[in-house]
């Protein structure tokens, strides 16, 4: 039996090594949590900033739709403009020449001497009032009048259009620049910059994680149950066999790529969340559930298609950084894949 000393020193020991233990888990899990704190919070911000930056893209294919449509709506009422402007100058000259006509008149009737009763009107009334009436004028040159008269209404109306026509392009030009093209250009730059930079930590407290040991995968795969065909998992975390599809002899191939931390955690197009390590891929337009044998350098891996891209031009494979692992395949390169089908799904 151990003495009430020895039993008192054990305890003691306990009560140290406890001590201690507890003033390493403070030590430890404090700076764990914040690393998770700040990473969870980093994503969160990422996920802001993505849906920012695609309002902003929207906003400014919008803007620039609607910029040439109102720019082709400027150069038309130009033209407009323009055809009026003429036709005021063709108006004005005729009006002019019909002016002279009419003037013409006036010298052939005193060069024929009959000056009479143009001297009893003209002690009898101004000039002025000469020109407006009516009876005179008709009788000397009426139809150079009615002509002239005909030509200033539409002088006016045409003035009138013009005016309009001015009015109506100072409208366009002012919702033009209501548009602030360069200020959503400039703002695209930024949140793309700031979205750069988080992405950049994030890399970096991925690659620390890697730095530690990380949990391996399962020894052995867990059951595998053939899906339907079309049928979008949630998972692909282990290649399935390939003795479980048919091939379709349906072959394309093309530039292909990877990619992994950066989405790694985000929604895919189809709505699944990517998990950078699983078996899948992303293409721009073959059906989300969709199975792939992709071909590079004699190895193969087989992936399902849950998102969409790549949307970088001559590329036309993304696959996730698991499945490009598998084949050796590192930056951009060709592949060759094709379509095969779940047998009895």
């Amino acid at each position: 039996m151990k003495t009430a000393g020895e039993a008192r020193s054990i305890a003691c020991k306990a009560a140290i090594m406890l001590l201690v233990s507890m003033m390493m888990v403070a030590t430890v899990c404090p700076v764990a949590l914040a690393e998770g704190s700040e990473e969870k919070e980093l994503r969160k911000e990422a996920n802001r900033l993505t849906y920012e930056l695609l309002d902003l893209r929207a906003r400014k294919r919008t803007a620039e739709e609607e910029g040439a449509a109102l720019q082709r709506d400027l150069e038309g009422l130009d033209l407009r403009i323009a055809a009026v402007q003429a036709e005021l100058g063709k108006l004005h000259e005729e009006l002019a020449d019909r002016q002279r006509a009419y003037d013409a008149s006036l010298r052939s009737l005193y060069m024929r001497g009959e000056v009479s009763e143009l001297e009893v009107i003209l002690e009898s009334r101004e000039l002025e009032e000469l020109w407006q009436d009516t009876g005179y004028v008709r009788h000397i040159g009426g139809a150079h009048r009615e002509a002239m008269e005909r030509l200033k209404e539409k002088i006016a109306e045409k003035g009138l259009a013009e005016r309009e026509l001015r009015e109506l392009r100072a409208r366009r030009e002012r919702i033009a620049a209501s548009l602030d093209m360069e200020g959503i250009a400039a703002r695209i730059s930024a949140v793309q910059a700031k979205l750069d930079e988080i992405n950049a930590r994030l890399r970096e407290l991925e690659m620390g994680k890697a730095r530690k040991p990380a949990a391996p995968p399962q020894s052995s795969p867990p059951a595998w149950s053939v899906p339907a065909p079309g049928k979008l998992l949630d998972r692909v975390p282990y290649m399935p066999p390939l003795s479980d599809f048919e091939r379709t002899g349906i072959m394309f191939s093309g530039y292909t790529t990877s990619y992994g931390a950066e989405f790694h955690g985000r929604p895919t197009a189809s709505g699944v969340v990517f998990n950078m390590y699983d078996y899948t891929c992303a293409h721009r337009t073959l059906p989300f559930g969709t199975w792939l044998l992709v071909t590079f350098r004699g190895k193969q891996v087989i992936v399902q298609v849950n998102d969409r891209g790549p949307f970088v031009p001559g590329r036309v494979l993304d696959l996730s950084q698991g499945a490009a692992q598998y084949i050796g395949l590192d930056g951009v390169q060709w592949t060759e894949f094709e379509i095969i089908v779940p047998k009895g799904g």
